[in-house]
């Protein structure tokens, strides 16, 4: 096993599930948004099987993940996508993500626009 490594991942968290096939990873950014109001609606990564957008909500005192449809983006306004709060999840990495490497996650928003963010992978 890889005891005793660990592997960071793009600006964030590693979920360690054990095998690799089923390794996790959560990504953070701020959305700045100079326009009108929008939303993320989807997120594609060559580095994941499936990309989903998530947020952290309290109910009866414990924290919860959910997937969300989408992440509203006000008009004139950021969304900040942090640890607790927003953030993409990138499922099923099919590569070692190292410190130092960059991931690039393709967001697609409502109105049909395209951003692709680029995410530093850091340790934790």
């Amino acid at each position: 096993g890889n005891m005793g490594q660990s592997t960071p991942m793009a600006g964030m968290s590693d979920h360690g599930h054990g095998s690799e096939s089923s390794a996790v990873s959560a990504a953070y950014m701020v959305l700045v948004n100079n326009g009108a109001a929008d939303a993320i609606v989807k997120a594609e990564s060559d580095v994941a099987k499936s990309v989903e957008l998530h947020n952290v909500i309290m109910e009866n005192n414990v924290m919860q993940m959910r997937q969300v449809e989408a992440i509203e983006v006000p008009a004139n306004g950021q969304v900040e996508l942090k640890p607790g709060s927003f953030h993409v999840m990138l499922i099923g990495l099919n590569r070692d993500l190292k410190e130092g490497d960059e991931v690039t996650i393709t967001l697609t928003t409502r109105s049909g626009k395209t951003i692709e963010v680029k995410a530093p992978v850091r340790k934790p």
